[in-house]
This record gives structure tokens, C-alpha cells and sequence, in this order.
């Protein structure tokens, strides 16, 4: 068995990490000149909410559900929304995009969209969600080995990691992919996401990304829900952010934590990198 997105697709985590993905890819598009995103574990793109695994969890209504009608929201939080509403044009929240279908609709014509997923099932319903797009290129393959794709022909983009974290050394894995990948790309923007279940695997593995670059931020968001075998916290690291990245995140987080909370130690925290 492996871990299927399509239970947890919209929750709380899911709204945190692509409301970073599309500050980041906004901040790319400041300028005029091409940019490239590479994803390691891309996922199936598109996810129905009222799945039977949606339907059991029932996570995206404290999700994306929570944000559905909220009003004047901060730009990159309403370009995440925005995107979602895309997928909905009868207005009912009915399918949710994965990290894919964001980069490949904030992609200009110039930009690219290289994609790994190494499940053969789920390749296949990526590349029906994705349908034919010359700007994308997808790989079924290890996304750990995807650091042998940098760096890009455009010399400038983003990479995201964002692992389902079934093996125990996942951590591991993904600093030690973000070495092979600034070893070969030092500029380009890279974005980690990870549970805040073990704090203590967590902090060190902050510390071993900010020995290999202190170019970097960290966010991390805590609903306040009880504690219940449930992940209710987790966090981004972001190297090389854009310029305005933290600015433009900053109102985005807070209202996040506002509109999500589950309980009274709801909290955010945006910090740079040290080692």
C-alpha cells in the first residue's frame, strides 16, 4: 500500500503549502525572464472531495471549506482560493488541485513544469489531469533522483519537495536531496514541507538545512486541535525565497491561522534559517 493523497487532499496542510507555492512562483514572475518548476513527488493533480477517502477524513472542510467565503484575502492566499474556484466553476467545492495543476496555471508560455511520480497508478491520473500541455514534462521516477534533472535550461526556478513521510528516514532523505540539488543548482528557490508531529526530528533537520545554505526562511502553522494521533501542525522551509517573499506571506499567515484554528494554541511562526 501506498499513502494516497486523495484522504487528506484540502486540509489545512495542503491550503498552508500552496498558498507558499504561489507567493513563490509570484515572486518568479516578477520577472519578465523564464523560470522552471521541478516537483519530486507530484502526486495524481487533481483530487475529488467527495471521494469515499475525502468523505471518511472530512479534513478539507477545516481546509480549503474554512476559506471558501472568507472576504479580502491576502494575495497569495486568494491566488491559492482563485485557483481551487477554477476547478469549480459551478461554484460548489466538489475538486481540489494538486501542487501540479497550480504551477501549470500560473505557468506562462515561456515557463516549464517538470513533474516526477514514481507510482505507476498515479502517474497515469496525473497525466490525465494534466492533459496535453507542451510546457510539461513528466518523469515516472524516483522524485530523490530528480536532482540529476538541475539545473534547468532556464537557469533560474523552483524546486518543491513535498514527500508523503511514510519512511522513517524521510528527513534524511530530503536534506540530503537539497544538498545533491544546491550542489547543482546553488540559485534556485527550494521549498520543503514537513509534519510537526516529532518537533525534535523536525528542529534537526532545520539545523541540517541551515549548515548546508543560511539562505532561507522557515514557516511552520499549528491548528490547536486536540491531539489526537491527527497531524495538526507542519511547516515549510523555503532557500533563495524571492525578493518580497516574507512580506508578501506574513498577512497571508495570520490570516490562516485565524480562519483555520481548531483550538485556542493556534499559532504560526515565520523565522529565518540558522544553522
Amino acid at each position: 500500500m501506498h499513502y494516497r493523497h486523495s484522504f487528506h487532499a484540502g486540509n489545512f496542510a495542503d491550503v498552508f503549502k500552496h498558498t507558499v507555492l504561489c507567493a513563490l512562483l509570484a515572486g518568479l514572475s516578477r520577472k519578465d525572464k523564464p523560470w522552471s518548476y521541478l516537483e519530486t513527488h507530484a502526486g495524481a493533480g487533481r483530487y475529488d472531495l467527495q471521494s469515499a477517502g475525502a468523505t471518511r477524513t472530512g479534513e478539507w472542510q477545516n481546509g480549503i471549506g474554512a476559506l471558501w467565503a472568507v472576504d479580502n484575502l491576502p494575495a497569495p492566499l486568494a491566488a491559492c482560493r482563485e485557483q481551487v474556484r477554477a476547478l469549480n466553476p459551478d461554484s460548489k467545492l466538489r475538486h481540489y488541485p494538486g501542487s501540479p495543476l497550480f504551477a501549470l496555471a500560473l505557468a506562462r508560455a515561456d515557463d516549464r513544469v517538470v513533474l516526477c511520480e514514481k507510482v505507476p497508478e498515479v502517474a497515469e491520473e496525473l497525466r490525465t489531469a494534466l492533459g496535453e500541455d507542451a510546457r510539461v514534462i513528466l518523469h515516472r521516477r524516483d522524485g530523490y533522483d530528480a536532482y540529476s534533472l538541475l539545473p534547468p535550461p532556464e537557469k533560474r526556478g523552483l524546486v518543491l519537495v513535498d514527500p508523503p513521510f511514510e519512511r522513517p528516514d524521510e528527513f534524511d532523505a530530503v536534506a540530503g536531496f537539497l544538498e545533491k540539488s544546491l550542489n547543482r543548482f546553488p540559485g534556485g528557490v527550494h521549498a520543503m514541507w514537513y509534519p510537526l508531529k516529532n518537533r525534535h526530528a523536525a528542529g534537526k533537520f532545520e539545523r541540517r538545512v541551515g549548515r548546508a545554505t543560511h539562505k532561507g526562511v522557515v514557516l511552520e502553522i499549528e491548528t490547536g486541535a486536540a491531539a489526537e494521533g491527527q497531524m495538526r501542525a507542519c511547516g515549510m522551509i523555503v532557500v533563495n525565497p524571492p525578493f518580497g517573499f516574507e512580506a508578501d506571506m506574513e498577512p497571508a499567515m495570520k490570516v490562516l491561522v485565524k480562519e483555520l484554528a481548531l483550538g485556542p494554541r493556534a499559532a504560526y511562526r515565520m523565522a529565518a534559517l540558522v544553522a
